[in-house]
């Protein structure tokens, strides 16, 4: 019987947030090779736990475009000082794809596009659906997609699941502010450069009282004069780092659900 659209689970996997990770914990390990084909294993291992863990009925593991992508277009210190791959394990990806795609694991890379906008829109289209999606990452950046209750995030390392309630109880905001707060505060992590002065609590106490950054620039008289001296003249950039760090949900994947499905012989 064909599963019907409240049943189908899609478990959408950052490909490299999960291998670094796992090469990172076995760094004791000194031999390249050896270290890499044990990473592989252990991704094996994560990854059957998880489509377990979440009844899954659909996979995809998303990875990073090798090319530089849009944001690194509009803003050439994107990622800036972020630590490089590690050379060995640079040069295994296209063999952790292969070894994911024959245990009938699906596996997405497109050029120009990094993994999270991939990601984002995998999920967005599929909670139109009625699909739930489950994204597996560390990355902080997949909260501001978590208003829609058909998308959870999960920490397979930390062993600890994000919603909704979470972000508002960590932030102070709701997930559709998500990018306001961070236009504010700045994303340290791709060095994206916030409002100087403006601090995680004070973003929170703002987008509490407004909405979004045009309603607070539209009333900036509401603030106080130190906030309102720090955001005056500054609402052309924020409006930039927004889209910065705003994840695209409209990439042309040009595949479909049933192309993700999971095969018995995966379980």
């Amino acid at each position: 019987m064909p599963l019907s659209e409240i049943d189908k689970k899609l478990l959408l996997i950052d490909g490299l947030n999960l291998i670094r990770r796992l090469h990172a914990a076995l760094e004791s390990e000194k031999d390249d090779i050896r270290r890499i084909e044990r990473v592989q294993g252990a991704c094996i291992d994560a990854i059957a736990k998880l489509v377990k863990l979440f009844d899954s009925t659909h996979i995809a593991i998303v990875f990073d475009s090798p090319e530089k992508t849009w944001r690194h277009t509009e803003y050439p210190e994107y990622k800036l000082g972020r630590a490089p791959m590690d050379d060995s394990l640079f040069a295994a990806i296209d063999g952790f794809a292969k070894v994911f795609r024959f245990n009938h694991w699906h596996c997405i890379r497109l050029s120009g596009w990094e993994a999270d906008d991939i990601i984002a829109t995998l999920a967005s289209k599929s909670a139109e659906c009625g699909v739930k999606s489950i994204i597996v990452s560390t990355d902080k950046g997949f909260t501001q997609l978590l208003e829609e209750p058909n998308i959870y995030q999960y920490d397979y390392f930390g062993k600890q699941g994000f919603d909704k309630d979470w972000v508002v109880a960590k932030y102070g905001v709701f997930p559709q502010q998500m990018t306001d707060y961070w236009a504010f505060v700045g994303d340290t992590t791709n060095h994206i450069p916030g409002i100087k002065g403006i601090g995680p609590k004070t973003a929170a106490s703002i987008f509490q009282a407004e909405q979004s950054i045009e309603s607070v620039f539209a009333n900036l008289e509401q603030q106080s004069a130190r906030i309102q001296s720090q955001l005056e003249g500054n609402l052309d950039h924020a409006l930039w780092a927004r889209k910065m760090v705003t994840l695209r949900q409209d990439v042309s994947l040009g595949i479909r659900l049933s192309q993700l499905e999971i095969r018995s012989t995966n379980l």
